[in-house]
């Protein structure tokens, strides 16, 4: 168990040295820890970067293993001691889930598990997948990771949801049609990094304006509201982050005809959880949800 702990913590915490300070042991005597636990298992479990470790292939295999079995300890530990708790599920959620789906999820999992408690992480695509490998959290629910970063994850399909054009509620172009709209007004385009730019860069190169420079770039809902709101400025983003804006008439569609501004939404996670764990019961729960919606791709 200290050979795994000190493993774990390595993992968690990027490097020896911080894990140490974090577990109040020096330096030396960690790397001892690891040095033995490697010993042991007759095999490298990290590479070192510079100052960074990072996993080997084998490291993963462990890691996997480590985390699962460590659950189930605790759970074991609770059940015989009388103690259990309803356990805890900790979530990365994406911006196109965070302002409708998830939180609908959330609240009917709360209902039905009066004594879980469901921990979010926001951030952009690349932290949420970091976190998810090193086990800072159990399950990223989005758009599905691109494939350089799919190795060692699953990814669960949920529904499909397209990418929008949108423009405050009474924006000029609001009927006309997207390519014209898009040649007369400035744009806000998703960051560099967002899974969805590759859509919309594919997109502008079939309208010919591969070649449009945005004023903005973000996936944020309050910076780009506020922007919207005050100028004449058009955005593409995904229809989840926008939905309940677009139904209290805050802003407004521009019509793209396009049948491959569209996306898979889902979960995804690095092992399989234990059966009826919090987060295997609000995995279920969001499977059944997106069946019950079956939100359409096409409106």
């Amino acid at each position: 168990m200290r050979h795994l702990e000190a493993f774990l913590d390595v993992v968690r915490y990027g490097n020896i040295s911080a894990a140490a300070r974090a577990r109040n042991v020096s330096q030396p005597a960690l790397s001892k820890t690891i040095s033995d636990l490697e010993t042991l298992l007759g095999v490298a479990l990290f590479q070192r970067a510079g100052r960074r470790t990072r996993l080997t292939a084998d490291g993963e295999t462990l890691q996997t293993h480590a985390l699962a079995a460590m659950r189930n300890l605790e759970a074991a530990v609770g059940g015989v001691s009388g103690q259990a708790a309803g356990g805890q599920v900790k979530v990365g959620v994406l911006p196109t889930v965070a302002g409708g789906f998830f939180p609908s999820v959330a609240l009917e999992f709360s209902r039905g598990s009066a004594d879980a408690l469901i921990t979010t992480v926001t951030g952009p695509n690349s932290s949420l997948i970091r976190m998810l490998r090193s086990g800072k959290i159990d399950l990223m629910v989005g758009r599905m990771p691109m494939a350089r970063d799919m190795p060692g994850l699953s990814f669960e399909f949920l529904y499909e949801e397209p990418v929008l054009l949108v423009g405050r509620a009474e924006h000029p172009a609001r009927d006309w049609p997207a390519s014209k709209a898009l040649r007369a007004y400035p744009l806000i385009l998703p960051n560099s990094g967002a899974i969805i730019r590759q859509h919309v860069n594919q997109y502008l190169s079939t309208l010919g304006l591969a070649e449009v420079k945005p004023k903005f770039e973000t996936v944020a809902l309050p910076v780009a509201l506020a922007l919207l709101e005050q100028s004449d400025l058009l955005w593409f983003i995904s229809r989840g982050v926008v939905e309940r804006e677009l139904r209290a008439g805050l802003l407004t569609r521009i019509a793209v005809d396009s049948d491959y501004m569209v996306g898979a939404i889902g979960l995804t996670r690095k092992f399989t959880f234990d059966a009826n764990s919090p987060a295997d019961r609000l995995a279920r729960l969001l499977h059944r949800r997106a069946r019950d919606i079956a939100a359409p791709v096409h409106e």
